[in-house]
């Protein structure tokens, strides 16, 4: 527990006294309009490292565990039918209202989407965080769009191909080379798309085609299987030019297979940062982006896999190593300067790989082997009402789904 209470007290001071002492000047209030997005809990603890930032937040979940969180000052909610777009929007509107925020930070892909179309609107009654438009959310959002519009701006990016029954598809498949992964092309709920989830990797096309034929429900693409290793960076721009930047590389992997690495190194590369600034100045972003990328071993290149245009699950590791992104973009929708961010090498896992860590090292006695800098334990300690509340949930739900 030594490691953990000292990552706590490490993490207090680690914002700066310069930043402190800007933030005391720029006191807001800050609205997240999606408080249901499994991301919200990141953008609020990193919000809340910044002292007078009063927070709000909306969900269409009205037992939503954000509203436990003791940074929440006022947490409102709406009943919401589907994607009833109207609803969400009034309830914005009614939230903003009702808050008086003076800025609106949306956390999550359709919030974003939904923002930057009315974003005109919602501007004529309080400011907005920088977000992309629409057309450019939507090639971000959809892999086999993404990878149309890299090969046509000739960024490095895997061979893909968009899955269609018929022989034209059959014959493109025989020429690549096997292993390859099949990707859904877009994010569908909280169960395909996220996380890895929906990735599934053939060692030949008979076993392939047999599984689309089966699932065409789903739009998928194919990318053959690239040795080497995962990257990943980290943006909040304006108008194509980058504001900030993180670049991270997986160490430790995930609990299952294609999910995001469970423990990342925070590190500097120029390749990546080159080849980001030439992809957000080519699509002309504007607000924060999460990019994957694979470095491809046998060709020594990074190459672009997807964009996540919203926040991101490593985010508060991004805080650690320097870089408050949701901080940042609200002093950039508010027209205030931003800060130059100095970007500290470390190492960051999530919580779970953290508890196992901490659990080998004091309990097994086990002194050697993997080590971490930050963790999310570090903020969960901080505000752990909202992740109980969550766990309570998820655990209710598994044992209502056996009955």
């Amino acid at each position: 527990m030594h490691a953990v209470i000292n990552n706590y007290r490490y993490l207090r001071l680690f914002i700066g006294d310069k930043v402190m002492q800007n933030s005391k000047k720029k006191v807001f209030s800050v609205l997240i309009p999606d408080g249901e997005s499994w991301l919200a809990y990141s953008v609020q603890s990193c919000l809340a490292q910044v002292p007078g930032i009063e927070l709000n937040v909306l969900s269409n979940n009205v037992w939503d565990p954000m509203r436990f969180s003791r940074y929440t000052r006022q947490f409102l909610s709406y009943s919401q039918k589907g994607n009833d777009d109207e609803a969400k929007l009034t309830a914005i509107y009614d939230a903003v209202k009702k808050t008086q925020a003076d800025i609106v930070l949306p956390v999550d892909t359709e919030t974003i989407r939904l923002l930057s179309l009315h974003s005109a609107s919602l501007k004529t009654m309080t400011a907005l965080a920088p977000v992309p438009e629409v057309e450019a959310i939507d090639i971000a959002a959809n892999k086999w769009l993404l990878a149309e519009w890299l090969q046509k701006h000739q960024i490095a990016c895997p061979i893909t191909l968009l899955y269609q029954a018929g022989p034209d598809f059959e014959q493109a498949l025989n020429a690549l080379v096997f292993p390859v992964l099949l990707k859904p092309t877009q994010q569908i709920g909280d169960e395909i798309g996220v996380g890895g989830r929906g990735i599934h990797v053939f060692d030949n096309p008979s076993a392939l085609l047999e599984f689309c034929k089966k699932n065409t429900t789903i739009e998928y693409v194919v990318q053959p299987f690239i040795k080497g290793y995962d990257m990943g960076c980290n943006v909040l721009c304006r108008a194509g030019k980058i504001d900030a930047y993180t670049i991270q590389k997986g160490f430790m992997a995930g609990r299952e297979r294609f999910q995001p690495a469970a423990g990342i190194d925070f590190i500097d590369n120029a390749d990546v940062y080159a080849l980001i600034s030439q992809l957000v100045a080519k699509m002309n972003w504007t607000g924060v982006a999460n990019f994957d990328l694979r470095y491809d071993e046998q060709e020594q290149q990074v190459k672009v896999l997807e964009i996540n245009p919203r926040f991101w699950g490593s985010l508060l590791g991004s805080f650690c190593a320097g870089v408050n992104y949701p901080y940042l973009s609200c002093l950039a929708g508010l027209g205030m300067d931003i800060p130059q961010t100095d970007i500290k090498p470390l190492r960051y896992v999530n919580g779970e790989a953290a508890t196992a860590m901490l659990y080998q090292r004091f309990i097994k006695h086990k002194r050697q082997g993997e080590y971490f800098d930050n963790s999310a334990l570090d903020f969960m300690i901080q505000d752990p009402v909202p992740k109980l509340v969550a766990s309570c949930f998820k655990g209710y739900a598994k044992v209502m789904s056996r009955f």
